[in-house]
Protein backbone atom coordinates (compact mmCIF):
# COMPACT_ATOMS: atom_id res chain seq x y z
CA UNK A 1 0.00 0.00 0.00
CA UNK A 2 1.57 3.29 -1.12
CA UNK A 3 1.57 6.15 1.37
CA UNK A 4 -0.73 8.25 -0.40
CA UNK A 5 -3.38 5.20 -0.39
CA UNK A 6 -3.22 4.99 3.50
CA UNK A 7 -3.27 8.74 4.13
CA UNK A 8 -5.81 8.69 2.12
CA UNK A 9 -7.93 5.74 4.38
CA UNK A 10 -6.43 7.69 7.29
CA UNK A 11 -8.33 11.08 6.29
CA UNK A 12 -11.31 9.07 5.19
CA UNK A 13 -11.69 7.75 8.87
CA UNK A 14 -11.09 10.83 10.48
CA UNK A 15 -13.67 12.71 8.54
CA UNK A 16 -16.50 9.95 8.84
CA UNK A 17 -17.81 10.88 12.28
CA UNK A 18 -17.54 14.78 11.71
CA UNK A 19 -19.79 13.91 8.36
CA UNK A 20 -22.06 11.68 9.62
CA UNK A 21 -25.83 13.00 10.49
CA UNK A 22 -27.61 14.45 13.54
CA UNK A 23 -29.53 11.70 14.77
CA UNK A 24 -32.75 12.42 16.82
CA UNK A 25 -32.01 12.11 20.87
CA UNK A 26 -35.45 11.10 21.93
CA UNK A 27 -36.70 9.16 19.19
CA UNK A 28 -40.69 8.48 19.36
CA UNK A 29 -40.03 4.73 18.61
CA UNK A 30 -38.38 4.43 21.95
CA UNK A 31 -38.51 5.63 25.64
CA UNK A 32 -35.50 7.29 26.87
CA UNK A 33 -34.12 7.32 29.73
CA UNK A 34 -31.96 10.81 29.24
CA UNK A 35 -33.78 13.90 31.68
CA UNK A 36 -33.48 15.75 28.02
CA UNK A 37 -35.77 13.23 26.87
CA UNK A 38 -38.39 13.39 29.83
CA UNK A 39 -40.60 16.25 28.65
CA UNK A 40 -40.91 15.45 25.31
CA UNK A 41 -41.55 11.54 26.08
CA UNK A 42 -44.21 12.32 28.43
CA UNK A 43 -47.09 11.58 26.74
CA UNK A 44 -45.88 8.16 25.31
CA UNK A 45 -43.17 7.22 23.30
CA UNK A 46 -44.86 8.41 19.83
CA UNK A 47 -45.95 11.31 21.58
CA UNK A 48 -49.73 12.38 22.14
CA UNK A 49 -51.13 9.01 21.87
CA UNK A 50 -54.91 8.15 20.52
CA UNK A 51 -55.32 4.69 20.53
CA UNK A 52 -59.19 4.90 19.62
CA UNK A 53 -60.88 5.74 16.72
CA UNK A 54 -60.32 5.18 13.29
CA UNK A 55 -56.17 4.96 12.49
CA UNK A 56 -56.40 8.00 9.74
CA UNK A 57 -57.53 10.13 13.33
CA UNK A 58 -54.49 8.70 15.55
CA UNK A 59 -51.39 10.46 16.60
CA UNK A 60 -52.23 13.36 13.97
CA UNK A 61 -52.23 16.31 17.17
CA UNK A 62 -49.49 19.02 16.90
CA UNK A 63 -47.95 21.06 19.34
CA UNK A 64 -44.93 22.48 20.15
CA UNK A 65 -44.25 19.46 22.16
CA UNK A 66 -43.11 21.33 25.42
CA UNK A 67 -40.09 22.36 23.28
CA UNK A 68 -39.43 25.91 24.69
CA UNK A 69 -40.01 24.17 27.80
CA UNK A 70 -37.77 21.52 27.55
CA UNK A 71 -34.79 23.94 25.71
CA UNK A 72 -35.05 26.34 28.53
CA UNK A 73 -34.93 23.99 31.64
CA UNK A 74 -32.02 22.31 29.34
CA UNK A 75 -29.79 25.50 29.28
CA UNK A 76 -30.75 27.07 32.28
CA UNK A 77 -30.32 24.31 35.26
CA UNK A 78 -26.84 23.63 34.32
CA UNK A 79 -25.50 27.01 35.16
CA UNK A 80 -26.20 26.91 38.81
CA UNK A 81 -24.40 29.44 41.17
CA UNK A 82 -21.11 28.24 42.80
CA UNK A 83 -19.79 29.56 45.71
CA UNK A 84 -16.28 31.51 45.86
CA UNK A 85 -13.15 28.98 45.85
CA UNK A 86 -11.63 31.96 48.09
CA UNK A 87 -10.19 31.04 50.91
CA UNK A 88 -11.72 32.52 54.38
CA UNK A 89 -8.11 32.96 55.66
CA UNK A 90 -5.55 34.39 53.44
CA UNK A 91 -1.68 35.31 54.64
CA UNK A 92 0.53 38.38 53.58
CA UNK A 93 4.31 38.99 54.51
CA UNK A 94 4.68 40.14 57.62
CA UNK A 95 8.57 42.07 57.35
CA UNK A 96 8.88 41.91 61.07
CA UNK A 97 8.73 38.08 60.97
CA UNK A 98 9.80 37.36 57.65
CA UNK A 99 7.35 35.11 56.91
CA UNK A 100 4.10 34.95 55.80
CA UNK A 101 1.12 35.61 58.74
CA UNK A 102 -2.23 35.24 58.56
CA UNK A 103 -4.44 38.13 58.36
CA UNK A 104 -6.31 39.23 61.11
CA UNK A 105 -9.24 40.75 59.19
CA UNK A 106 -12.82 39.54 57.62
CA UNK A 107 -12.73 36.54 56.38
CA UNK A 108 -13.91 37.74 53.06
CA UNK A 109 -17.47 37.10 50.64
CA UNK A 110 -19.53 33.97 50.01
CA UNK A 111 -20.78 34.48 47.19
CA UNK A 112 -18.99 37.42 45.73
CA UNK A 113 -14.86 37.83 45.20
CA UNK A 114 -12.16 40.14 46.59
CA UNK A 115 -9.40 41.02 45.46
CA UNK A 116 -6.97 39.34 47.94
CA UNK A 117 -4.83 35.77 47.27
CA UNK A 118 -5.11 33.14 49.62
CA UNK A 119 -0.68 33.41 49.90
CA UNK A 120 2.30 32.01 48.01
CA UNK A 121 2.48 28.11 48.83
CA UNK A 122 -0.76 28.29 50.71
CA UNK A 123 -3.41 25.57 49.80
CA UNK A 124 -7.45 25.90 50.43
CA UNK A 125 -9.70 22.66 50.61
CA UNK A 126 -13.39 22.91 51.03
CA UNK A 127 -16.71 20.81 50.69
CA UNK A 128 -19.93 22.32 50.42
CA UNK A 129 -23.76 21.46 49.66
CA UNK A 130 -26.35 22.56 47.68
CA UNK A 131 -29.97 22.22 47.45
CA UNK A 132 -32.25 23.30 45.05
CA UNK A 133 -35.75 22.96 44.66
CA UNK A 134 -36.59 25.05 41.43
CA UNK A 135 -40.42 26.76 41.86
CA UNK A 136 -40.43 28.37 38.46
CA UNK A 137 -39.88 29.22 35.20
CA UNK A 138 -39.66 33.05 33.98
CA UNK A 139 -42.52 33.92 36.47
CA UNK A 140 -44.92 30.60 35.51
CA UNK A 141 -44.95 27.72 38.21
CA UNK A 142 -43.63 24.74 37.73
CA UNK A 143 -46.83 22.85 39.03
CA UNK A 144 -49.27 24.29 36.44
CA UNK A 145 -47.41 24.52 32.62
CA UNK A 146 -50.22 24.76 30.27
CA UNK A 147 -50.31 23.69 26.16
CA UNK A 148 -52.49 23.19 23.59
CA UNK A 149 -52.17 20.16 20.58
CA UNK A 150 -54.29 21.20 17.29
CA UNK A 151 -55.44 18.75 14.85
CA UNK A 152 -53.47 20.31 11.77
CA UNK A 153 -54.95 20.51 8.15
CA UNK A 154 -54.97 17.64 5.80
CA UNK A 155 -56.68 15.33 3.91
CA UNK A 156 -58.37 12.34 4.74
CA UNK A 157 -61.07 9.86 3.45
CA UNK A 158 -62.89 7.37 5.84
CA UNK A 159 -65.04 4.89 4.01
CA UNK A 160 -68.11 4.38 5.90
CA UNK A 161 -67.62 6.94 8.53
CA UNK A 162 -69.48 10.13 8.81
CA UNK A 163 -67.96 12.81 9.96
CA UNK A 164 -70.74 15.41 10.56
CA UNK A 165 -71.51 16.85 7.54
CA UNK A 166 -68.33 15.46 5.67
CA UNK A 167 -69.35 11.91 4.01
CA UNK A 168 -65.98 11.99 1.71
CA UNK A 169 -63.33 13.55 3.63
CA UNK A 170 -62.13 16.92 4.96
CA UNK A 171 -59.55 19.15 2.94
CA UNK A 172 -58.22 22.18 4.56
CA UNK A 173 -58.74 24.30 7.59
CA UNK A 174 -62.38 23.88 7.04
CA UNK A 175 -63.67 26.00 9.48
CA UNK A 176 -66.93 26.47 8.65
CA UNK A 177 -68.24 22.81 8.91
CA UNK A 178 -68.55 20.25 11.68
CA UNK A 179 -65.18 18.66 11.24
CA UNK A 180 -62.77 17.09 13.56
CA UNK A 181 -60.46 19.61 13.15
CA UNK A 182 -61.90 21.96 15.56
CA UNK A 183 -61.16 19.63 18.39
CA UNK A 184 -58.33 20.50 20.23
CA UNK A 185 -56.10 18.24 23.12
CA UNK A 186 -54.91 20.52 26.41
CA UNK A 187 -52.48 19.45 28.60
CA UNK A 188 -51.58 20.80 32.03
CA UNK A 189 -48.36 19.92 33.50
CA UNK A 190 -46.55 19.76 36.47
CA UNK A 191 -42.44 19.54 36.61
CA UNK A 192 -40.71 19.13 39.60
CA UNK A 193 -37.13 19.36 39.12
CA UNK A 194 -34.60 18.83 42.33
CA UNK A 195 -31.04 18.88 42.68
CA UNK A 196 -28.74 18.19 45.46
CA UNK A 197 -25.01 19.46 44.59
CA UNK A 198 -21.73 18.49 46.48
CA UNK A 199 -19.01 20.87 45.45
CA UNK A 200 -15.03 20.18 46.30
CA UNK A 201 -12.87 23.72 45.95
CA UNK A 202 -9.36 24.00 46.30
CA UNK A 203 -7.24 26.97 46.01
CA UNK A 204 -3.22 26.67 46.12
CA UNK A 205 -1.09 30.27 45.91
CA UNK A 206 1.18 30.00 43.11
CA UNK A 207 2.57 33.74 44.58
CA UNK A 208 2.26 36.06 46.49
CA UNK A 209 -0.27 37.64 44.30
CA UNK A 210 -1.57 34.83 42.06
CA UNK A 211 -3.53 31.62 43.20
CA UNK A 212 -5.27 28.98 41.27
CA UNK A 213 -8.14 27.51 41.73
CA UNK A 214 -10.84 24.38 40.51
CA UNK A 215 -14.15 23.81 41.43
CA UNK A 216 -15.47 19.80 40.70
CA UNK A 217 -19.54 19.71 41.85
CA UNK A 218 -20.92 15.87 42.10
CA UNK A 219 -24.94 16.55 41.44
CA UNK A 220 -27.79 14.01 41.93
CA UNK A 221 -31.05 14.99 39.92
CA UNK A 222 -34.78 13.78 40.31
CA UNK A 223 -36.89 15.46 37.49
CA UNK A 224 -40.20 13.78 37.26
CA UNK A 225 -43.55 15.34 35.00
CA UNK A 226 -47.05 14.44 35.23
CA UNK A 227 -49.31 15.47 32.32
CA UNK A 228 -53.31 15.66 32.97
CA UNK A 229 -54.46 15.73 29.32
CA UNK A 230 -58.18 16.60 28.10
CA UNK A 231 -59.60 16.46 24.68
CA UNK A 232 -62.00 19.15 23.93
CA UNK A 233 -64.57 17.44 21.07
CA UNK A 234 -65.54 20.44 19.88
CA UNK A 235 -66.58 18.88 16.55
CA UNK A 236 -68.85 16.68 18.39
CA UNK A 237 -67.63 13.66 16.44
CA UNK A 238 -66.54 11.69 19.45
CA UNK A 239 -63.57 10.61 16.83
CA UNK A 240 -60.55 11.47 19.07
CA UNK A 241 -60.16 9.76 22.51
CA UNK A 242 -58.20 7.97 24.82
CA UNK A 243 -58.03 4.41 25.16
CA UNK A 244 -58.68 4.14 29.26
CA UNK A 245 -60.20 1.02 31.35
CA UNK A 246 -63.70 1.40 31.11
CA UNK A 247 -62.80 1.59 27.34
CA UNK A 248 -62.70 5.09 25.48
CA UNK A 249 -62.87 8.63 27.57
CA UNK A 250 -61.52 11.94 27.32
CA UNK A 251 -59.22 12.71 29.98
CA UNK A 252 -56.00 10.65 30.63
CA UNK A 253 -53.16 11.29 32.78
CA UNK A 254 -49.20 11.14 32.08
CA UNK A 255 -46.57 10.25 34.45
CA UNK A 256 -42.64 9.77 34.01
CA UNK A 257 -39.99 10.44 36.06
CA UNK A 258 -36.30 10.22 36.01
CA UNK A 259 -32.75 10.40 38.05
CA UNK A 260 -29.37 11.32 37.29
CA UNK A 261 -26.11 11.31 39.32
CA UNK A 262 -22.72 12.08 38.29
CA UNK A 263 -20.06 14.48 38.05
CA UNK A 264 -20.72 17.87 36.53
CA UNK A 265 -18.64 20.77 34.37
CA UNK A 266 -15.32 21.49 35.85
CA UNK A 267 -14.04 24.99 36.66
CA UNK A 268 -10.43 26.13 36.78
CA UNK A 269 -9.80 29.60 37.65
CA UNK A 270 -6.61 31.92 37.54
CA UNK A 271 -6.68 35.11 39.72
CA UNK A 272 -3.79 37.65 40.24
CA UNK A 273 -3.88 40.90 42.25
CA UNK A 274 -2.77 43.31 39.87
CA UNK A 275 -3.01 46.55 42.22
CA UNK A 276 -2.62 46.73 46.00
CA UNK A 277 -2.87 49.68 48.17
CA UNK A 278 -3.13 49.94 51.70
CA UNK A 279 -6.60 49.01 52.07
CA UNK A 280 -7.79 48.57 48.79
CA UNK A 281 -6.88 46.64 45.96
CA UNK A 282 -7.64 45.35 42.29
CA UNK A 283 -7.52 41.92 40.78
CA UNK A 284 -7.95 40.44 37.59
CA UNK A 285 -8.69 36.49 36.64
CA UNK A 286 -10.11 34.15 34.25
CA UNK A 287 -12.54 30.49 34.70
CA UNK A 288 -12.53 28.05 32.26
CA UNK A 289 -15.64 26.01 32.43
CA UNK A 290 -14.67 22.44 31.08
CA UNK A 291 -17.62 20.16 29.94
CA UNK A 292 -17.21 17.36 31.89
CA UNK A 293 -21.04 16.62 33.06
CA UNK A 294 -23.30 14.98 31.09
CA UNK A 295 -25.21 17.36 29.74
CA UNK A 296 -28.33 15.38 28.27
CA UNK A 297 -28.93 14.53 31.69
CA UNK A 298 -28.26 17.78 32.46
CA UNK A 299 -24.94 17.30 34.66
CA UNK A 300 -22.97 19.95 32.18
CA UNK A 301 -23.69 22.75 29.56
CA UNK A 302 -22.05 20.45 27.08
CA UNK A 303 -20.11 23.29 25.50
CA UNK A 304 -16.58 24.76 27.04
CA UNK A 305 -16.83 28.44 28.60
CA UNK A 306 -14.32 31.22 29.24
CA UNK A 307 -15.25 34.11 31.86
CA UNK A 308 -12.67 36.62 32.15
CA UNK A 309 -13.42 38.68 35.05
CA UNK A 310 -12.46 42.07 37.57
CA UNK A 311 -12.74 42.04 41.41
CA UNK A 312 -12.35 45.51 43.58
CA UNK A 313 -12.49 45.21 47.16
CA UNK A 314 -12.10 47.54 50.12
CA UNK A 315 -10.61 46.16 53.63
CA UNK A 316 -11.97 47.27 57.08
CA UNK A 317 -14.55 46.67 59.45
CA UNK A 318 -16.81 46.88 56.93
CA UNK A 319 -15.17 45.28 53.55
CA UNK A 320 -17.42 46.08 50.07
CA UNK A 321 -16.35 44.04 47.33
CA UNK A 322 -17.61 44.14 43.87
CA UNK A 323 -16.83 41.94 40.80
CA UNK A 324 -17.99 41.51 36.93
CA UNK A 325 -16.95 39.47 33.98
CA UNK A 326 -18.17 38.20 30.67
CA UNK A 327 -19.06 34.34 30.05
CA UNK A 328 -18.65 33.34 26.35
CA UNK A 329 -19.92 29.79 25.78
CA UNK A 330 -19.39 27.47 22.71
CA UNK A 331 -21.67 25.23 20.84
CA UNK A 332 -23.72 22.38 23.07
CA UNK A 333 -26.51 19.55 21.97
CA UNK A 334 -28.75 21.03 24.75
CA UNK A 335 -28.97 24.43 23.10
CA UNK A 336 -29.69 22.58 19.94
CA UNK A 337 -32.84 20.88 18.27
CA UNK A 338 -33.10 17.62 20.30
CA UNK A 339 -35.01 15.88 17.41
CA UNK A 340 -31.71 16.58 14.91
CA UNK A 341 -29.16 16.30 17.70
CA UNK A 342 -27.72 19.66 16.41
CA UNK A 343 -25.58 21.88 18.20
CA UNK A 344 -26.29 25.77 18.89
CA UNK A 345 -24.31 28.25 20.68
CA UNK A 346 -25.34 28.61 24.32
CA UNK A 347 -25.80 32.17 25.16
CA UNK A 348 -22.96 34.39 26.45
CA UNK A 349 -23.80 35.81 29.69
CA UNK A 350 -22.20 39.28 32.07
CA UNK A 351 -22.31 38.09 35.77
CA UNK A 352 -21.71 40.35 38.42
CA UNK A 353 -21.13 40.74 42.35
CA UNK A 354 -21.33 43.41 44.54
CA UNK A 355 -21.45 43.47 48.69
CA UNK A 356 -20.04 43.60 51.55
CA UNK A 357 -18.39 41.08 54.36
CA UNK A 358 -18.82 42.40 58.12
CA UNK A 359 -16.56 41.34 60.60
CA UNK A 360 -18.34 40.88 63.49
CA UNK A 361 -15.32 39.43 66.18
CA UNK A 362 -12.59 37.42 65.30
CA UNK A 363 -14.10 34.19 64.71
CA UNK A 364 -17.04 35.49 62.92
CA UNK A 365 -18.06 37.24 59.58
CA UNK A 366 -21.29 38.00 58.14
CA UNK A 367 -21.43 38.46 53.84
CA UNK A 368 -23.84 40.10 52.24
CA UNK A 369 -23.81 39.76 48.37
CA UNK A 370 -26.42 40.90 45.59
CA UNK A 371 -25.57 38.25 42.32
CA UNK A 372 -26.43 38.55 38.82
CA UNK A 373 -26.25 37.16 35.53
CA UNK A 374 -27.80 39.03 32.46
CA UNK A 375 -28.02 36.78 29.91
CA UNK A 376 -27.95 37.90 26.32
CA UNK A 377 -30.43 36.00 24.09
CA UNK A 378 -31.51 33.40 25.94
CA UNK A 379 -34.77 31.24 25.68
CA UNK A 380 -37.31 32.08 27.80
CA UNK A 381 -41.30 30.72 27.88
CA UNK A 382 -44.50 32.63 28.72
CA UNK A 383 -47.78 32.14 28.57
CA UNK A 384 -50.47 33.02 25.65
CA UNK A 385 -53.77 32.57 24.72
CA UNK A 386 -55.21 30.28 22.36
CA UNK A 387 -58.33 30.67 20.82
CA UNK A 388 -59.76 27.43 19.82
CA UNK A 389 -62.28 27.03 16.68
CA UNK A 390 -65.97 27.48 18.70
CA UNK A 391 -67.75 23.70 19.47
CA UNK A 392 -70.28 22.73 16.83
CA UNK A 393 -74.07 23.27 17.81
CA UNK A 394 -75.50 21.02 15.11
CA UNK A 395 -75.67 17.55 15.51
CA UNK A 396 -76.32 15.04 12.51
CA UNK A 397 -78.83 14.51 10.86
CA UNK A 398 -78.96 18.44 10.86
CA UNK A 399 -77.98 19.91 7.30
CA UNK A 400 -74.70 21.50 6.73
CA UNK A 401 -75.61 24.48 5.48
CA UNK A 402 -75.49 27.20 7.92
CA UNK A 403 -74.17 25.37 10.90
CA UNK A 404 -73.87 27.22 14.06
CA UNK A 405 -70.85 27.51 16.59
CA UNK A 406 -70.37 28.40 20.58
CA UNK A 407 -68.62 31.26 21.44
CA UNK A 408 -64.72 29.87 20.90
CA UNK A 409 -62.87 29.01 24.22
CA UNK A 410 -59.22 30.58 25.14
CA UNK A 411 -56.66 28.57 26.63
CA UNK A 412 -53.66 28.96 28.41
CA UNK A 413 -50.64 28.13 26.09
CA UNK A 414 -47.03 28.02 26.62
CA UNK A 415 -44.74 29.88 23.98
CA UNK A 416 -41.08 30.31 23.60
CA UNK A 417 -39.40 33.83 23.26
CA UNK A 418 -35.89 34.87 23.37
CA UNK A 419 -34.75 37.99 24.86
CA UNK A 420 -31.74 39.31 27.27
CA UNK A 421 -33.04 39.14 30.54
CA UNK A 422 -31.27 39.75 34.30
CA UNK A 423 -31.07 36.51 36.62
CA UNK A 424 -30.78 38.03 39.93
CA UNK A 425 -30.60 36.86 43.74
CA UNK A 426 -29.61 37.97 46.98
CA UNK A 427 -27.21 36.13 49.50
CA UNK A 428 -26.79 36.44 52.84
CA UNK A 429 -24.27 33.96 55.12
CA UNK A 430 -21.83 33.76 57.80
CA UNK A 431 -18.47 32.28 57.86
CA UNK A 432 -17.22 30.90 61.12
CA UNK A 433 -13.88 30.04 62.33
CA UNK A 434 -13.77 26.87 64.33
CA UNK A 435 -10.52 25.98 65.48
CA UNK A 436 -7.06 26.93 63.61
CA UNK A 437 -7.70 27.51 60.19
CA UNK A 438 -10.77 25.54 60.33
CA UNK A 439 -14.10 27.25 58.90
CA UNK A 440 -17.47 26.61 58.72
CA UNK A 441 -20.24 28.45 56.32
CA UNK A 442 -23.74 28.54 56.43
CA UNK A 443 -25.73 30.65 53.18
CA UNK A 444 -28.77 31.14 52.09
CA UNK A 445 -29.38 32.43 48.56
CA UNK A 446 -33.07 34.24 47.51
CA UNK A 447 -34.48 34.74 44.45
CA UNK A 448 -35.26 38.66 44.28
CA UNK A 449 -36.80 38.17 40.26
CA UNK A 450 -38.67 35.76 38.73
CA UNK A 451 -36.85 35.33 35.16
CA UNK A 452 -34.80 32.06 34.57
CA UNK A 453 -35.87 28.61 36.26
CA UNK A 454 -35.95 29.84 39.87
CA UNK A 455 -35.65 28.08 43.21
CA UNK A 456 -37.25 30.49 45.91
CA UNK A 457 -34.18 29.43 48.32
CA UNK A 458 -31.11 27.86 48.09
CA UNK A 459 -29.81 26.72 50.90
CA UNK A 460 -25.71 25.76 51.49
CA UNK A 461 -23.33 24.89 54.02
CA UNK A 462 -19.04 24.60 53.94
CA UNK A 463 -16.54 23.02 56.10
CA UNK A 464 -13.14 24.22 54.66
CA UNK A 465 -9.49 24.51 55.89
CA UNK A 466 -6.59 26.24 55.02
CA UNK A 467 -2.83 25.11 55.17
Amino acid sequence: MSNKTALAILLLVGITPTIAPAQNLCPASTTGERLICLVPQVLGPNGLVLPAGPAQFQNNFAGNSLAPLNSAIARQSVFLPLASPSSGITYSWDPSAKTFAPTTDSFGPIYGERSETIGKYRLFLGLNYQYFAFSSMDGTSLKRLPEVFTQPDLTITVNGVSENCSTTGVTGSNVGDCAFIRDVVTVDNRVDLKIHQVTAFMTFGLANRIDVSVAIPIQNIHMSIASNATIVDNSSSGVHAFLCAQGTCLQQTFFSASRASGIGDITLRMKGTAWKGERAGLAIGADVRLPTGDSLNFLGSGAVGVKPFVVWSYRARVSPHFGAGFEANGSSRVAGDITTGSKERLPGQFTYAAGADVWLNKRITAAFDLVGQLVLQGQQVNVTKFTELGACLQTPPTPCAGPTFAPPNKDDNLAPTTASFNVINASAGVKMKLVSALMLTGNVVFKTNDNGLRAKVIPMGELSYTF
